[in-house]
């Protein structure tokens, strides 16, 4: 798995949580996508970000740059703070995802700094399909 290390300025996803299985978390895509059609909002880029695990649910957030989801109702904001990266492409879709963190979490070349770690869905205005990236915070 190739990666790269990648520095970030802070910054704020705004989209909709859930507390509840992984077979949960599409439902909760398909409810920001549908938003995000409704609103007319062009973002190139969204997140999923899982905030805790605890028995089997997932506390997770599924959103996009604050500033594309203006006028979306009952939304959270969440702030990724600045900082490294450790980032790899997901390759395999979604049910590699896990595989992917794993990886990345288990880098010895790495020390792992207490931050969220996200996926990120790369999707430009008139592409078709995705990309998924993996991003683990570093030191």
């Amino acid at each position: 798995m190739e990666t790269r290390i990648e520095h970030v300025e802070q910054f704020t996803v705004k989209g909709y949580e859930m507390n509840g299985p992984v077979t949960e978390i599409p439902k909760l895509w398909d409810k920001l996508n549908g938003i995000i059609c409704e609103k007319g909002a062009t973002p190139e880029e969204s997140f999923g970000i899982t905030l805790g695990m605890e028995n089997g649910n997932f506390h997770y957030l599924a959103g996009i740059h604050s500033e594309l989801a203006e006028g979306f109702m009952d939304t959270k904001e969440l702030l990724i703070p600045s900082g490294k990266f450790i980032v790899a492409k997901v390759e395999g879709g979604v049910e590699a995802i896990p595989a992917a963190f794993d990886a990345l979490m288990r880098n010895p070349d790495v020390t792992l700094r207490h931050s969220y770690g996200f996926e990120l869905y790369i999707h430009p205005i008139g592409s078709e399909g995705y990309e998924t990236e993996v991003w683990v915070a570093i030191e």
